[in-house]
């Protein structure tokens, strides 16, 4: 992100928990910020925030995904056609998604305009 002018911001909440597999949610995240960074133009901007309630937050000023494409987007191999000319394989949203399925959390892909916001929402690790 340094290398390309983009702005990183971080906001982490204190003594957040969720139960899981530190090692896959580690690697979903770490997905959600390489493809952020890779998408996001130099000069842009990406946020990370782990919030109260164990909530995720990956949000850049990328190009961001269709609205049509966002189901599809999350299937293995799949790489919009603005994405083909990066590295790649078409993988780190599918594992992210079935990283948030092992660990019953919800997944969004919303529109940041510009740029894309993923949400992953995780149960209470209280209560879960």
């Amino acid at each position: 992100a340094e290398e390309k002018g983009i702005v990183f911001a971080e906001h982490f909440a204190e003594a957040q928990s969720v139960r899981g597999d530190r090692h896959l949610l580690s690697q979903a995240l770490a997905n959600l910020l390489d493809n952020a960074i890779k998408y996001t133009p130099s000069g842009g901007r990406i946020q990370m925030a782990v919030t109260q309630g164990g909530k995720a937050v990956v949000a850049d000023t990328g190009p961001g995904i269709p609205p049509d494409a966002v189901e599809k987007v999350l299937g293995r191999f799949v790489r919009l056609e603005q994405s083909r000319s990066t590295p790649g394989s078409g993988l780190g949203l599918s594992l992210v998604a079935a990283v948030a399925t092992l660990h019953q959390a919800k997944l969004t892909l919303d529109d940041n305009g510009p740029g894309l916001r993923v949400t992953l929402e995780f149960p209470d690790a209280r209560t879960a």
